[in-house]
């Protein structure tokens, strides 16, 4: 952030709301009456990045639970928007559609500010929580299970190995959210593509583009089969095709991201003569190790290992350690069949591949003169006194903003009888006690807040002089301050909650949609495993245990639809990313998917893991310039110049692009 827009953020945090509020239409229930939009802040933190009600707003939006039945039960979609730099921006705006199924994004304001910032020199971007899930989820909290299953879940907390749990969790949470009314068959890809439209027609948009990462993809295709009415045109970024059964391929991308890191050497006669077969001895490598393990400084290194080590780092755009890995992969494969660890050991120790950094290039800088020397150093260290400062003035533009928000709203008397019996369960003299209380605390979540509930808690479970203090402040709690404490319940257990829902939302949804007749099975799981080139003892160790959700599947009902299998086939321009090193989705499933889309351009790129456009400017500037004209050919040249050189066994660099 530069100077001014900090200075913009601190003006507004003092000074409440500068301007008019941003979509003021917003405030009044949103322009379309069938999708009710009701305005809320948005979670913190917002500062330093963005400022509520200004740069950004938030709230939920009432949608059909089932968009054939418009009258019946509602669905409340959190939402936010990000609003255009541009003081004239365009009318067509970006919806991002996150990955999962699961794990929303309205909860962390700031990340997808930092993703789609480049999208929002000219147009708003949209994010939503989708049906179920996080925000757009919190009547789905399985409280009673939880109360049920409070010791064992604070248990497996603390640790304790607990294989039977995750079933019994997910059992019980079904029967319960099916007992509070909620039509379990609704909550699928088919109704979230429709409510993709909805979302932006209660915002007040017209046509729109679509940026859909991970499952996003696989949503954003239905949306074209199902509910294209006025989308623009549609990036896909890291696709999960419909007709691929994505969980008996789960080592799929693994394997090909090993494939493609030797790919260009194998392609290139040097490099190739250098290393023959380079692909298939790390197969037999990996093999090799895990049948005898070497240690390196206290660490088994087994087929495991060196698989995790080819694959799950680099698939992580956060982190830098990694970056540039690819170009000591044939070296490092070479040097272990010869038992030296030296590489090996340096990679552990974050010593290879080697960060720059501007330390490092003053220190290797030959010829200067004194003065220039001076001037780089003085350079180096005004960079650091910049960084510094900047990560200064952020975390006190966070913290000036949490201030100001207890300021306005200071703890309520709620809050304090909340403490207070926290405080009470804490001095319990025996673990029955506590879990007995828990187990009635949680199971409040869902009742109809009233102060005569929580006398007959604190009666049950207190001795005579901390149940008549407690009773005594309930006496005294307004009908907000029993709201507030029933709504802490849910606040003051987010922990436990999430321990207990652990992956429910992804089920949820790929249990009852994608594992169907065999489609997704532990068969198949085993079966493609064991046939994308390792060797049987790396494949065993991959897949013994199979992973829990083969067998967990089985507690959903299938639920067919009608071509949701099927390859989508639309005429909407759309740009289709892969990155070669993604171990989420295989490098080969974004060319596939544009087989059936004759109006895409499919592009893989080198060095790129999930979501391809946090790996480079280049991927983000594609991006850019197709919004801007959707089905024009884009100059993709730069994805070329991510190629990574190869490191040669005489010490030199082979450029292979």
């Amino acid at each position: 952030m530069t100077p001014e827009q900090y200075l913009a953020v601190f003006l507004a945090l003092l000074g409440g709301e500068m301007n008019e509020p941003t979509f003021p239409e917003l405030l009044n229930g949103g322009p379309d009456p069938r999708f009710p939009v009701t305005r809320a802040p948005c979670t913190r933190p917002v500062a330093p990045s963005e400022i509520d009600g200004q740069t950004v707003v938030c709230g939920t939006i009432s949608v059909p639970e089932d968009h054939d039945s418009p009258d019946g039960d509602r669905l409340n979609l959190a939402f936010i928007v990000y609003r255009a730099h541009s003081l004239a921006p365009v009318a067509d705006p970006v919806v991002y559609l996150h990955g999962g199924p699961g794990g929303g994004t309205v909860q962390s304001v700031a990340s997808v500010s930092l993703f789609f910032d480049h999208l929002r020199g000219r147009r708003d971007v949209i994010a939503f929580d989708q049906r179920g899930v996080d925000a757009s989820g919190p009547d789905m909290d399985c409280f009673e299970t939880l109360a049920e299953n409070v010791e064992d879940v604070a248990d497996s907390l603390a640790g304790a190995e607990m294989p039977e749990l995750e079933g019994r969790l997910v059992s019980e949470c079904i029967l319960e959210l099916e007992g509070r009314g909620f039509d379990l068959p609704l909550f699928n890809t088919t109704q979230n593509a429709r409510d993709v439209g909805s979302v932006m027609s209660a915002l007040g948009y017209g046509d729109y583009n679509i940026y859909g990462v991970s499952y996003g993809t696989k949503l954003a295709l239905e949306t074209m089969r199902t509910a294209p009415d006025r989308v623009r045109s549609v990036v896909l970024d890291s696709v999960a095709p419909p007709q691929v059964a994505l969980y008996d391929t789960l080592y799929v991308p693994h394997s090909q991201s090993i494939t493609n890191t030797f790919a260009p050497c194998e392609a290139n006669a040097i490099c190739a003569e250098a290393y023959p077969e380079i692909s298939q001895r790390f197969w037999d490598l990996a093999e090799q190790l895990q049948d005898t393990p070497l240690e390196v400084d206290g660490t088994t290194v087994d087929g495991r290992t060196l698989f995790s080590i080819f694959t799950a780092a680099r698939n992580n755009w956060a982190d830098p350690t990694t970056r540039g890995f690819t170009t000591y992969a044939p070296a490092l494969v070479t040097q272990l069949e010869q038992g030296d660890v030296t590489m090996l050991r340096q990679m552990l120790q974050e010593a290879i591949p080697p960060q720059p950094s501007a330390e490092d290039a003053l220190a290797g800088a030959i010829g200067l003169a004194s003065d220039e020397q001076a001037l780089a150093q003085a350079f180096v260290n005004a960079l650091d006194q910049i960084e510094l400062a900047s990560g200064t003035a952020a975390q006190m533009l966070a913290q000036l903003e949490e201030d100001i928000d207890a300021a306005a709203a200071p703890v309520t008397f709620g809050e304090y009888f909340d403490d207070e019996l926290e405080r009470a369960l804490a001095a319990l003299p025996e673990r029955s006690d506590q879990v007995a209380f828990s187990r009635d605390y949680l199971s409040l979540r869902f009742v109809t807040p009233s102060a005569g509930a929580l006398i007959d808690l604190v009666r049950t479970h207190f001795d005579d002089l901390t149940a008549a203090r407690l009773s005594s402040m309930i006496a005294l709690l307004g009908a907000d301050d029993v709201a507030r404490v029933f709504d802490l319940i849910a606040v003051d257990n987010a922990t436990l909650e999430a321990v207990a829902e652990g992956e429910f939302e992804l089920l949820l949804y790929a249990c009852q949609e994608d594992f169907i007749d065999g489609f997704n099975s532990a068969e198949g799981f085993v079966k493609t495993t064991e046939s994308v080139g390792m060797g049987p003892l790396l494949a065993s160790a991959l897949t013994d245990p199979v992973p829990s959700m083969f067998t967990i599947c089985d507690l959903f009902e299938e639920r067919p639809r009608d071509n949701w299998l099927e390859p989508v086939t639309s005429d909407l321009p759309v740009l289709v990313f892969s990155g070669e090193i993604d171990t989420q989705t295989a490098s080969s499933w974004g060319p596939l998917v544009a087989e059936t889309l004759p109006n895409s351009q499919a592009i893989v790129f080198p060095e790129a893991g999930h979501g391809a456009l946090l790996f480079s400017q280049c991927a983000r500037d594609i991006g850019e310039a197709f919004l801007e004209a959707p089905g024009s050919t884009i100059d993709t040249s730069c994805a070329s110049d991510l190629r990574l050189p190869y490191l040669m066994p005489d010490g030199s660099l082979l450029d292979v692009r």
